[in-house]
């Protein structure tokens, strides 16, 4: 009785800091780093970044081979206790893992060309008719993106920008999705109200959903979905589209 109330406690706290976690990263960009850097050192199944940042190699974005020497752009946060740097990703349950993008991977068009242009990680804070938030005072217009993608709060953007001479104002150039992927014939797992989560992993909103006319989506359905790399409780991708097998074939 007592172990299985160790065990209760201690996923309770576990969800708890998550959830407090979460809230930073929401409430304040500042919570992490958004960084370029060079691969200096490579394993097996680890490396570390400009000597100073770790990463685990069997989640890279993108499953881009990586060597030594490689620019990347990394998602980094510093640990408390040991001071460690170390590139992050939240899991479907909620452990840290490394996000590490190679600069040869970035989106088309995104990678900087003009002098004094440079790239960041950012997480969306909040959404309005008008504008995307990156943190309290930072935001940039909602029409700076086109097609099915519609920002939502927790989704990880890639930043193009540069720094007016002499001040602090940043000029926001492009802003893409961090990652997406394409993942064929997978089953939703959950539903509650508006909400649900396909394949366990990604989470998905009706209200920020595009579907085939007349497709509602229900429980176990096996359905294709176009997903985004997004912080969620739980859930580390967002669905911004998805349709039915059925309509498919």
């Amino acid at each position: 009785m007592q172990t299985l109330w160790r065990w209760m406690s201690s996923l309770f706290l576990r969800r708890t800091e998550t959830e407090e976690k979460l809230q930073a990263w929401f409430q304040d960009n500042s919570y992490f780093q958004s960084v370029q850097g060079v691969v200096t050192s490579l394993c097996t199944d680890y490396g570390w970044i400009n000597e100073s940042i770790f990463f685990n190699t069997d989640v890279i974005s993108d499953n881009t081979p990586l060597k030594i020497g490689t620019n990347v752009l990394a998602l980094v946060e510093e640990n408390n206790r040991s001071h460690i740097l170390k590139a992050i990703k939240y899991s479907r349950r909620s452990e840290c893992e490394s996000e590490v993008k190679a600069m040869n991977a970035l989106p088309e068009g995104s990678e900087p060309s003009k002098l004094g242009r440079k790239l960041c990680i950012r997480c969306v804070t909040s959404v309005t008719e008008e504008d995307v938030y990156i943190s309290k005072e930072k935001c940039f217009p909602l029409y700076m993106f086109s097609g099915a993608f519609k920002p939502f709060k927790g989704d990880l953007l890639l930043i193009e920008y540069s720094t007016n001479p002499g001040t602090s104002k940043n000029n926001i150039h492009s802003v893409s999705p961090l990652n997406s992927q394409y993942m064929e014939e997978v089953c939703i797992t959950s539903i509650d109200g508006r909400n649900g989560v396909v394949d366990d992993i990604v989470f998905f909103t009706l209200d920020y959903l595009h579907t085939p006319p007349g497709y509602t989506p229900s429980l176990y359905d096996i359905v294709n979905v176009l997903a985004v790399d997004s912080i969620q409780p739980y859930c580390s991708y967002r669905a911004v589209s998805m349709t039915p097998v059925e309509m498919v074939n």
